[in-house]
């Protein structure tokens, strides 16, 4: 779930409306979220400038998320007018890539499975009497070994686990991570959660991590 930090600008000769975070993964509820924090405090500011109407708005982001605009439309008359500037921080989230008709991959998103360099080189498999994690890399240094798991999801834990130490050991993954995919969300087939409800642990969390380190300034 991506979370946007919202800072707005001015309205007028005066910011009236303060700073808000919002965590949601649809753009109507974000937008519905935003106009009903700001009517409030714009309303009295728009009725002093003798345009109350201008109330009666919506709330739009460009493509990429980094700005908004309030917007209000008369369609009886044709009228329009956009006002009060936003800027949006969003924090990147993993996101599952679908092959359903109709889905489209969010503006900006990164796809990082396999095929792509950043894809993990640990895959999970369903044997006979269970789940296994193998190696599906390339080059020399290839494990000639298999991890067994008792279930799906602990396959997916050791996934996981296993590509941070992968990413660990390979020299400057760390500053690629950071140059190439900061700011940006990701995308892999693995699921958000599974049919329990537990999170599905992904090595896309990892590249996160590493991409956008708490730490950073």
């Amino acid at each position: 779930m991506a979370t946007y930090q919202i800072e707005f600008g001015a309205l007028g000769d005066t910011r009236p409306v303060p700073p808000l975070t919002i965590q949601t993964t649809d753009p109507d509820t974000l937008s519905r979220t935003v106009v009903e924090h700001a009517r409030p405090h714009i309303t009295p500011v728009l009725t002093t400038m003798g345009r109350p109407e201008l109330a009666d708005c919506l709330f739009r982001t460009n493509s990429d998320r980094t700005m908004g605009r309030f917007r209000w439309l008369d369609l009886a008359s044709g009228k329009a007018a956009e006002f009060l500037p936003a800027r949006i921080t969003t924090t990147p989230e993993r996101i599952q890539r679908k092959r359903t008709k109709g889905w489209h991959a969010p503006a900006g998103a990164k796809y990082v499975g396999r095929g792509t360099r950043w894809g993990n080189p640990w895959v999970i498999a369903q044997t006979r009497s269970g789940w296994a994690v193998n190696w599906a890399g390339q080059g020399a240094s290839k494990p000639d070994w298999t991890a067994n798991a008792s279930s799906k999801h602990a396959a997916h834990v050791l996934a996981a686990g296993l590509f941070r130490e992968f990413v660990a050991l390979t020299v400057g993954y760390d500053v690629r991570a950071r140059v190439e995919l900061a700011g940006r969300d990701l995308m892999c087939w693995c699921p958000l959660v599974d049919a329990d409800g537990q999170t599905v642990p992904c090595h896309a969390d990892v590249l996160l991590e590493l991409a956008n380190p708490a730490d950073a300034t």
